[in-house]
């Protein structure tokens, strides 16, 4: 009898298992959850402003969801596209790079487009001749801005004014020289001179030793990174100038070690552009392009005038 009761009672375990793993079986099986991944291209700087960009736009594409990619680029274009071509056999869910210069992007843009992921330019922009490769954008109003700064400086002393240019091609120097030279003739003034420094720190010493040789009225130097004005700060310290005093100084960007000068009054104003709203906006759009990639966006975010006796 017991052994009766030991056999249906083993048989009825064994029926009870096999109806719970059929159920199992049967059951829909989840998907595993796959985090996208952000690609970004890091491009090599010269100033702490850059670096803090980029080193923003990983945190905040940590704090939107995203896995990175990062692939290093050196300050050349063909560099830039190596990398996102890399980012695009490597199959991530969005690109994001800050252009160097604004053309000759229409092959590998096209490429990405027919990978199905979308690109978002940061700080900088890209012309487009490839309407199947669109692509969104995420900087600062440069135009705009240096619009305003020369408005500001030149209602304060008609200088004679000197540009520290960055690269030929980019977007953001065509942006800040043509804002500036509109708030100039507003003022009923033209800018004379101006030079390309390349956004590079040594360009804008040997470019600021240029201008006190050869042009010794100028009053006013604008600077269109902060590499090209700490450039030109070191070279006036070094020659027994004062800078801020015996020649005002503008700049774009807004790094600690620009800021340390504006406080020290060095730099008479700068145009402080925010990267950590740069950053988060740019994780935000590429949450939306996730869901939306045939809808490119654009996107410009706050920056400030900051003088010496705010600082």
């Amino acid at each position: 009898m017991r052994m009766q009761k030991r056999l249906a009672g083993c048989v009825c375990l064994l029926a009870f298992t096999a109806a719970l793993l059929a159920a199992c079986l049967l059951r829909p099986q989840m998907a595993p959850v796959k985090t996208p991944v952000m690609g970004i291209v890091y491009t090599a700087s010269e100033d702490d402003w850059k670096d803090e960009q980029f080193r923003l736009l990983g945190e905040q594409a940590e704090a939107h969801g995203f896995d990175r990619m990062v692939m290093q680029a050196m300050r050349t274009q063909q560099s830039q596209i190596d990398a996102i071509r890399a980012l695009v056999v490597y199959r991530v869910d969005v690109i994001v790079f800050s252009p160097v210069v604004q053309s000759g992007w229409d092959n590998v843009l096209r490429e990405a487009a027919e990978a199905n992921i979308p690109v978002i330019t940061v700080d900088k922009t890209v012309t487009q001749g490839d309407a199947r490769a669109q692509v969104s954008y995420v900087g600062f109003p440069y135009r705009a801005l240096a619009k305003q700064a020369a408005k500001r400086l030149l209602s304060e002393k008609n200088d004679t004014v000197a540009e520290l240019y960055g690269t030929l091609n980019s977007s953001g120097a065509q942006e800040m020289s043509r804002g500036f030279r509109e708030g100039m003739e507003q003022s009923g003034q033209e800018l004379k001179y101006s030079l390309c420094g390349d956004f590079l720190r040594s360009r804008g010493y040997e470019l600021m030793e240029t201008f006190e040789q050869e042009y010794p009225h100028i009053g006013l130097v604008v600077s269109q990174n902060d590499a090209m004005v700490l450039g030109a700060v070191d070279y006036l310290k070094e020659h027994g100038l004062r800078p801020g005093t015996d020649i005002r100084i503008c700049a774009f960007g807004g790094g600690e070690e620009v800021l340390g000068c504006l406080a020290r009054g060095e730099i008479n104003l700068v145009a402080v552009c925010d990267n950590q709203a740069l950053a988060h906006e740019t994780a935000h759009a590429a949450l939306k392009l996730l869901e939306h990639p045939e809808t490119p966006l654009w996107n410009e975010v706050r920056a400030e005038l900051l003088p010496k006796e705010a600082a």
